[in-house]
């Protein structure tokens, strides 16, 4: 049996208030998440640029969820639960951690994986769904990593784990828990609105399949709920003076209450781990947006986090691949 490394890819997050302003330099400057026109030096300069002007609103928010992201610490919690899991069905792995955007990255991980001696490498991005933003810069900057290493190691990529029955198992799960809270005699007036990260269209319009695999992980999600109820797709998390996929989720809540939805239940479809997108865009910013609007009761669903259910859920993902 080879002795197989774990490369669990995440975004990363900042820490401390004094990491947001480099955070969103390295977001800004990574041509595959943000397509801007222009080579090398123009990134640089637009990434400095929009952290400068960014930077005060980003820390206020990141302040107002306890003063820096909880991803990477969970990320490094649900790595470790792999690692029980594989370990219980006797699997010879290491796991560890890169994050694109903030330490341990890329480099840190495939060191460690290297010094003890791994003959393969599988690359488990923590995105369910693919798109060249996140799994697709990933996978680049690790075998730019490799390649820099000059390492030909065996390297296998979970790209897609969308439609996978553990996750949407998972996913069903946190809903239902959710919905506990909503009588069979209600359910006219529900309505759950499942948000994704948004996307900015050029890169969708280049063939990107994030808006596919995000339906497809909704239908398999609501096909394993136990009532019917009615629900929408939405996007979050719009950044520059560029076009977004859409709808727009504040837009979606906002008209709810027009069509009689009164009970909202948003499922932070995208996301394994509670961060500022979830605590702050959908907690706080979203919650006033609805209250606003006439929604009666606004409830969100847990995201994967730290719940006991993703070790296992991610060694269902990743076994395969050994």
């Amino acid at each position: 049996m080879q002795r197989t490394g774990i490369l669990v890819a995440q975004l990363g997050g900042p820490e401390q208030l004094s990491d947001v302003e480099p955070f969103i330099r390295a977001i800004f400057a990574d041509p595959r998440l943000v397509p801007l026109p222009g080579g090398p030096r123009t990134r640089s300069a637009v990434s400095t640029l929009v952290a400068r002007l960014r930077g005060r609103r980003s820390r206020s928010n990141y302040a107002a969820i306890g003063g820096g992201s909880p991803i990477v610490a969970t990320t490094q919690l649900q790595a470790d639960a792999l690692a029980t899991q594989l370990g219980a069905r006797g699997h010879d792995v290491i796991v560890v951690v890169a994050h694109r955007y903030s330490r341990p990255n890329t480099d840190d991980a495939i060191d460690a994986l290297l010094a003890a001696g791994v003959e393969r490498v599988v690359l488990l991005p923590l995105f369910p769904q693919y798109s060249a933003a996140t799994t697709g810069s990933s996978e680049a900057e690790l075998r730019r990593v490799l390649s820099d290493r000059d390492s030909d190691i065996d390297l296998r990529v979970v790209r897609s784990w969308c439609e996978h029955p553990s996750y949407l198992d998972a996913q069903a799960q946190l809903i239902e828990e959710m919905l506990k809270a909503l009588p069979d005699d209600e359910l006219a007036r529900a309505l759950l609105v499942f948000s994704a990260h948004g996307l900015p269209q050029r890169i969708v319009d280049g063939g990107d399949p994030y808006l596919e695999e995000i339906d497809a992980t909704i239908a398999g999600i609501v096909a394993r709920l136990r009532r019917s109820i009615d629900y929408s797709t939405a996007y979050q998390s719009r950044a520059g003076p560029i076009r977004w996929v859409g709808p727009d989720v504040r837009n979606v809540v906002a008209e709810a209450p027009a069509d009689g939805k009164t009970w909202l239940g948003i499922v932070p479809v995208s996301f394994v781990s509670e961060h500022v997108e979830t605590s702050f865009e959908l907690d706080i910013e979203l919650k006033a947006i609805a209250e606003a609007a006439g929604v009666l009761e606004f409830r969100r669903s847990r995201c994967l986090d730290r719940d006991p259910i993703v070790g296992p859920m991610l060694a269902d993902i990743v076994e395969g691949y050994l």
